[in-house]
């Protein structure tokens, strides 16, 4: 592991200088301390950045590589991989420098232009291999007069600081002429820097964010910090989020916020990053820190760390206030059908696709529905799931923001095992925990319902494609007919497209050999050309008949006789039960801070693209 040997020393001075910002360049400069290099040293640029298991090889947007000595006289320095420097002996200290291209608005790369500068911490700072615990000191130096610059790391005099490089990379940066809010919560000073034009509403967003955290370090008693900073960008069609310690980076579409669900999207981000201030970013996983920054770090937790956190984060912005029950049941919702939907199911376990997120999750082929899972939404529904058994074993009493906050009062930042998880789980519930954790985590079981529906007075409904028609619709027989053929395709968004994204294992499209990449020209030798086109010819030919498709595979083409069935396929509704008991609305008040949900139900529109 490429952890440092050194705690303290002298500390490193690092320098960050403009270029030429409307070519996203940077200039780094490290001044190395002779007790760091007098007996030569191996500088290197992460792989990856914590948080976001993919290796990115953050090198190949770094060159001008200069070492000098204390005089300022260059030296040679050799490249040893593609992501580490030979530093020679240098017994009165030396200098590094290096150019920086960032040109990639994303929470997890570089982006600098004339208007600001996100610095990733693992995308712009070398280390040296033997001086991760040295301390460090940070300028920004010829950069616009008008910018300023937003960062959780403390800061004096034009200096920032750094206990160590963890925490340097762990402190995302933003410089430009963002827009600062700040407010107290509990016993902490928050900082929001927003940057980027929209059409929302600031402090409706401020707003927002406070109440999110409220509710969050509610749970906990407390925040375990003084200050915390939310740097929010926003850009058309631009998202997502990843977790610091004491920060996190939002990316926002910035024309999202003539609607709700624009709002709600964004607490939900902010809910979400907000509690891995929590969970993974404190508790967590041994194998996450202290970090191997050369490559993979391997966990089978991943389930946990981020799929119970997309649980947690709806269930905090619901009690807030901020999102609305019809918004989350929605949601949960769609992801309850999606896995019901997903082959890939029943190929991985939540601990595989934890494992595997670094090869499987970050780099999806056609092949991954077929053969994955999502640690994220499938973990957030067996915390649901979990949640709602926490709460029937113990008669109401605890659910999982109980095991949360039990495993941080036992166990806080000194690491956290699936053993440590299972033995809460047993001691809140009651129950063993080998069968859920067998059928759930670490096997192939299915969704169940069954304690969440007693708990709370829900019913998880499964509506056939032709159940979900509206009644206006019900009765006419070419419409059902559309909606009941079936032979296991899968069509992308390409509106004037009519080729195959996926073919469902078992389904009569795949035991008659179509694949990914085939477009089908032809059903019974009508034109089709997009999916939609297929499915009315299917309809045409009805369940029970066989159709012949017109196909071309790699330019050639061929002809293949698929039957058609009825559609296997069913979307789960959310609904109020109206036998729920007052205990069971009770509950719910409990659980989402909300008024049990009235008995008129919303559609919910069976998933698109299936034929």
């Amino acid at each position: 592991m490429a952890s440092g040997t050194v705690r303290g020393g002298m500390p490193i001075q690092v320098v960050v200088r403009p270029l030429n910002l409307a070519q996203h360049e940077i200039e780094v400069t490290l001044t190395l301390p002779a007790d760091a290099v007098a007996k030569g040293a191996v500088a290197a640029l992460p792989a990856w950045t914590p948080g976001s298991y993919l290796v990115r090889d953050y090198a190949r947007f770094v060159d001008r590589v200069v070492l000098r000595d204390s005089k300022g006289a260059a030296l040679p320095i050799r490249k040893l991989d593609k992501q580490r420097w030979q530093v020679p002996a240098l017994a009165s200290g030396g200098s590094l420098s290096y150019r920086v291209f960032g040109n990639e608005l994303t929470v997890r790369t570089n982006h600098v232009d004339s208007n600001h500068a996100q610095l990733i911490g693992a995308a712009t700072f070398m280390y040296l291999e033997q001086g991760l615990q040295r301390p460090l000191e940070l300028r920004f130096e010829g950069f616009p007069e008008s910018w300023h610059v937003a960062t959780s790391l403390s800061a004096g005099n034009g200096i920032w600081k750094a206990t160590d490089y963890d925490e340097l990379v762990d402190s995302p940066i933003e410089l430009g002429t963002f827009r600062r809010h700040t407010f107290h919560a509990l016993n902490a000073d928050f900082e929001l820097a927003i940057t980027g034009d929209h059409n929302g509403d600031e402090a409706r967003m401020v707003e927002g964010a406070r109440k999110i955290v409220t509710e969050a370090g509610g749970i906990f008693g407390g925040f375990p910090f003084d200050r915390y900073t939310f740097l929010l960008t926003f850009s058309p069609k631009a998202g997502g989020g990843l977790e610091h310690r004491n920060s996190t980076l939002l990316l926002s579409d910035a024309f999202r916020f003539d609607k709700t669900s624009g709002y709600e999207a964004l607490f939900g981000l902010i809910s979400h990053e907000f509690f891995h201030v929590w969970n993974v970013k404190r508790m967590h996983d041994p194998a996450l820190g202290p970090f191997d920054y050369r490559g993979e770090n391997y966990t089978f937790l991943l389930w946990f760390h981020e799929g119970f956190t997309d649980y947690m984060d709806n269930l905090i912005a619901l009690r807030a206030g901020v999102i609305a029950w019809p918004t989350v049941a929605k949601e949960w919702a769609k992801r309850w059908t999606e896995n019901g939907q997903r082959s890939g199911r029943h190929e991985q376990s939540l601990e595989e696709a934890s494992f595997d997120a670094w090869i499987r999750f970050y780099k999806p082929s056609e092949f991954t529905s077929n053969s994955t899972v999502n640690y994220y939404e499938g973990g957030a529904l067996v915390g649901l799931m979990m949640d709602a058994d926490l709460r029937v074993g113990s008669k109401g009493s605890k659910g999982l923001q109980d095991l949360f906050v039990l495993l941080w009062q036992r166990h806080g930042e000194r690491g956290l095992t699936d053993a440590d998880i299972r033995r809460a789980y047993e001691e809140l519930s009651g129950f063993d925990a080998e069968p859920f954790w067998s059928a759930h985590i670490q096997g192939h079981g299915p969704l169940d319902p069954t304690a969440i529906e007693a708990a709370y007075g829900l019913k998880f409904e499964a509506k056939a494609p032709w159940e979900l028609l509206p009644p206006e619709d019900g009765k006419d027989v070419s419409l059902q007919r559309f909606a009941k053929s079936y032979v296991g395709l899968e069509f992308g968004n390409v509106p004037d497209s009519a080729t195959i994204k996926n073919v469902s294992p078992g389904s009569p499209a795949f035991a008659a050999g179509l694949s990914y990449g085939q477009e089908i020209l032809a059903v019974n030798g009508w034109r089709t050309m997009t999916g939609t086109d297929v499915q009315r010819r299917l309809a045409d030919v009805g369940v029970g008949q066989a159709a012949i498709f017109t196909v071309v595979d790699l330019g050639r083409v061929k002809q293949v006789e698929v039957t058609v069935i009825e559609n296997p396929l069913r979307t789960v509704r959310i609904v109020p039960d109206p036998l729920a008991t007052e205990a069971q609305k009770a509950a719910f008040t409990a659980w989402t801070g909300q008024l049990f949900p009235p008995l008129a139900t919303f559609a919910i529109k069976p998933l698109g693209g299936k034929s």
